[in-house]
């Protein structure tokens, strides 16, 4: 049997939203981790505003 489950179309653009978000988040994660192992505590800094940015966004996409 077929699914011929409707969807609308900003269902898609949400997924579409959260995978990007999740990918900036997952490369901003690796980033931190470099900046600390380079002791470089300015970009480290600034990745975590960054990375609070990008969790917010998910947090308001979720709730």
């Amino acid at each position: 049997m077929e699914n011929y489950e409707l969807t609308s179309p900003s269902s898609g653009i949400r997924k579409t939203k959260f995978t990007c978000l999740k990918d900036q988040q997952r490369s901003l994660n690796m980033q931190i981790r470099l900046a600390m192992q380079l002791h470089d505590r300015t970009v480290q800094d600034e990745l975590e505003r960054k990375l609070k940015e990008v969790t917010d966004q998910l947090e308001h996409i979720l709730y």
